[in-house]
């Protein structure tokens, strides 16, 4: 019998290699953040106050919103319990990286942040738009708003921050940690006005009528609010996520979710 040639000898050695690491038997089994979850009976979630999407009761210490609405959601289809994780804005990504929650809550699409996270499809869009004080400020418009002696709240670290840090030039920019603060430094006068998602700006402008609101005609930040898993995970657990997001707007959940938590139309607060 002929004996085979050395370089199909040696091809057939890799394709025997290659099948023998393909194989589930002899390869490491891969990861999955879906068994992982499911392994712990947990589904943790980390969130930062961003009404209407993630509101921590004063009185409860419990997270509420639409956000947590949907993880709720997938929590009971994946037959885990639903934990909150208390972190910021700004180290949303890092705690997610660090492993100290599963899912990151609310957080908008940027292309920085695609590099090192992975997005799901979002359930809302982020609108910038400004929250001022009506005695204070007659601004109908950004470029009149962008004025010296205005002063302007803004989470820090947020897509908002980075977003008016980028187009501000006379404005006097005011970074706090949360929208809360933000909210009573409108109040309280320690600033003319904040700059959030839309969603929340009409939340309180409805229940602040000493709030009116500018929306932007060339949005200054237009961007997906999704959640974010760690990269490295396969695409299915990555679709398990999309579909039950999908399955949340589709069968009228979200607009439940969103009437619950008072999101209403911006515009009449323009006014």
């Amino acid at each position: 019998m002929a004996s085979i040639p050395r370089k199909v000898s040696l091809i057939l050695g890799v394709l025997i290699v290659l099948g023998a690491l393909a194989s589930p038997s002899l390869a490491q089994e891969r990861k999955s953040l879906i068994k992982e979850i499911q392994q712990k009976g947990e589904l943790r979630v980390g969130y930062a106050t961003a009404d209407p999407h993630s509101i921590k009761d004063s009185a409860t210490g419990q997270w509420k919103g639409i956000a947590v609405d949907i993880m709720e959601e997938w929590a009971k289809e994946l037959g885990v319990k639903h934990v909150a994780v208390d972190t910021s804005w700004e180290t949303m990504i890092a705690g997610l990286q660090a492993g100290k929650y599963d899912v990151a809550a609310a957080i908008n699409h940027r292309p920085g942040r695609a590099l090192v996270v992975t997005f799901s499809t979002p359930y809302m869009y982020d609108k910038g738009t400004f929250a001022v004080n009506r005695a204070k400020v007659n601004a109908k418009n950004f470029e009149e708003l962008d004025k010296r002696g205005i002063k302007v709240a803004v989470m820090m670290g947020t897509a908002e921050d980075k977003s008016l840090t980028r187009v501000a030039k006379n404005l006097e920019i005011l970074r706090l940690p949360d929208q809360n603060e933000m909210r009573i430094a409108v109040q309280s006068g320690r600033a003319q006005g904040l700059f959030d998602d839309i969603s929340g700006n009409a939340k309180f402008a409805q229940e602040n009528k000493t709030v009116r609101l500018i929306i932007p005609d060339t949005p200054i930040l237009l961007e997906g609010i999704a959640y974010a898993i760690r990269q490295g995970y396969p695409y299915d657990d990555l679709q398990a996520l999309n579909i039950m997001v999908d399955d949340f707007i589709n069968t009228g959940k979200l607009k439940a979710s969103q009437a619950k938590f008072g999101v209403v139309d911006a515009q009449q607060f323009t006014r």
